[in-house]
């Protein structure tokens, strides 16, 4: 019994932490509780600047833990549902890339408690929120990278999302560290001090702490009404198809005809557009295999004056499939940032061992070009992303500021009715508040979309219904200041403060 209660403390602080993490997926879409994130996200800064480096890890970890097994549970569905992996495996797997992805933050946490001064208001304020950048920043770069459930998405509505053009997603993660901080920070001077002070004293701590929280919301309000970008040209009309193909569906040999008969149909059905667009390997065949009736898809086009892109898989030269977009009048756009385990395997020996067990369709193919040149529709440069390459901000903005329109073409069908749809066109709109571009997305089952240059959904499709998005989306031109530097600034920024104060300590 005594060991058991010489333990709870450490039992206390591991469950907060741990559910603390759990809660905040709920800040995220499709349940935008996005206030909640403060709350959550100070409870472990609180209990980080308490305990040990190797405690704040830990807390740190089970944090993250807790929100990424909540946040991306929906992987159970590719890898159990579509790829047929045991259940104790696919759990299994999904439990391991949590674990490592929780890592980043434990390493955040440590290395402020380790190596920088024990300063409460700095600690709270500066440096966790600093460090939290960092390795959030890293997580998305490390053997390509797994960026997903950033701090920066639950805030796409609200005030601090005015710095996402200026600096980045990254930064409004940072932002909202601090905000957390600074709520951390009351909480431990109103423990420390409150019953010893007067009322007006406390009053004076609370405005030195607030203030500044509130100045970073009233800047970000500002931001949020510039229009970084211009108008440039005419609008142009545009068609999005949503086949709506279940995945058990999808490749399967006798539905391949009808669904590309549906597909033609609908496209036949546009009048007066200049663009249709079809989603992520809409045509459920090989090009090399279905030449004929990408041809009559041309001869189609050329007839309406009019473009139409659509996914389907391409052959390079070393014949390895590629994942890609092709305008029927001959252009195409291969994708360049794959989906680890989805459609390559980060260690090629373990290829043999993961096909032992998940059996999901191109799970090994090979990536496109990094420069390749813009794809042209409507007489628009494009800036083009299939599926996971959205999530990454350096990829969209590559294009950029060549590219007048964004366009991203995605199959969530995999992740059926989980909250995956809702948290990757939450990652879209940030994708296009971020550009001051408009982008297009094109999904098979939902999704589809049409969102303005400052985040904001103006059209969509409901989920799982067939249907046909049509609306006029307007050309872009200009580069916000984060399309100019990228992540670079805002990380470089934080990574000189940790390490100016780290020498200042070690001195």
């Amino acid at each position: 019994m005594k060991e058991i209660l010489n333990r709870l403390p450490w039992l206390q602080w591991s469950l907060l932490s741990l559910i603390s993490g759990a809660l905040t997926t709920l800040a995220f879409a499709p349940f935008d509780l996005s206030w909640l994130i403060f709350l959550t996200l100070a409870l472990p800064f609180y209990l980080w600047n308490k305990l040990t480096a190797k405690q704040a890890a830990m807390s740190a970890w089970l944090y993250a833990l807790g929100l990424q097994c909540t946040g991306v549970s929906w992987i159970y569905y590719s890898l159990h549902v579509h790829g047929s992996a045991p259940v104790v495996f696919a759990a299994l797997l999904i439990f391991l890339l949590c674990c490592y992805l929780s890592l980043y933050m434990a390493l955040a946490a440590y290395t402020v408690n380790r190596y920088l001064p024990d300063n409460q208001k700095l600690r709270l304020m500066i440096f966790y929120p600093a460090s939290w950048v960092i390795f959030e920043w890293l997580q998305g770069y490390v053997m390509t990278g797994f960026a997903w459930m950033q701090l920066g998405y639950t805030q796409i509505d609200l005030p601090l999302s005015g710095f996402a053009p200026v600096l980045g997603n990254h930064a409004v993660g940072g932002l909202i560290a601090v905000c957390a901080g600074a709520i951390a920070l009351l909480l431990n001077l109103i423990k420390k001090h409150g019953k010893q002070q007067s009322k007006l004293l406390n009053l004076k701590m609370a405005l030195t702490v607030t203030l500044p929280v509130m100045a970073l919301w009233f800047a970000g309000a500002l931001l949020k009404s510039i229009d970084w970008t211009q108008v440039d040209g005419d609008p142009i009309k545009v068609s999005v198809i949503q086949g709506n193909i279940p995945q058990k569906d999808k490749w399967k040999l006798h539905l391949k005809q009808p669904t590309m008969d549906m597909y033609r149909e609908l496209t036949l059905k546009q009048d007066d557009v200049d663009l249709i667009i079809w989603p992520e390997t809409a045509v459920p065949d090989y090009w090399y295999r279905v030449v004929p009736y990408i041809e009559q898809l041309k001869q189609d086009m050329e007839e309406r004056d009019a473009d139409l892109l659509l996914g389907i898989f391409v052959k390079n030269d070393e014949k390895r499939l590629l994942n890609s977009v092709l305008n029927v009048n001959g252009d195409v756009y291969n994708k360049r940032h794959l989906v680890p385990l989805g459609e390559f395997i980060p260690l090629r020996f373990l290829i043999e061992f993961f096909n032992k067990f998940v059996k999901i369709p191109m799970s090994d193919i090979a990536s496109g070009d990094d420069n390749q040149p813009l794809l042209m529709a409507a007489g628009i440069p494009l800036g083009l992303s299939i599926c996971f390459e959205e999530a990454f901000s350096r990829d969209v903005i590559k294009d950029l500021p060549e590219a007048k329109l964004l366009v991203n073409v995605s199959n969530d069908a995999w992740f059926e009715d989980s909250i995956e749809p809702h948290q990757h066109h939450a990652i879209a709109r940030m994708r296009a508040l971020e550009t001051g571009r408009y982008m297009i997305r094109s999904t098979n089952t939902g999704i589809t979309s049409f969102i303005g240059p400052h985040g904001e959904v103006i059209k969509q499709l409901p989920q799982f219904e067939r249907g046909v998005l049509i609306g006029e989306v307007q050309p872009m031109s200009g580069a916000t200041p984060f399309v100019r530097w990228g992540d670079w600034l805002i990380v470089g920024l934080c990574t000189l403060l940790l390490l100016g104060f780290g020498f200042k300590k070690a001195d």
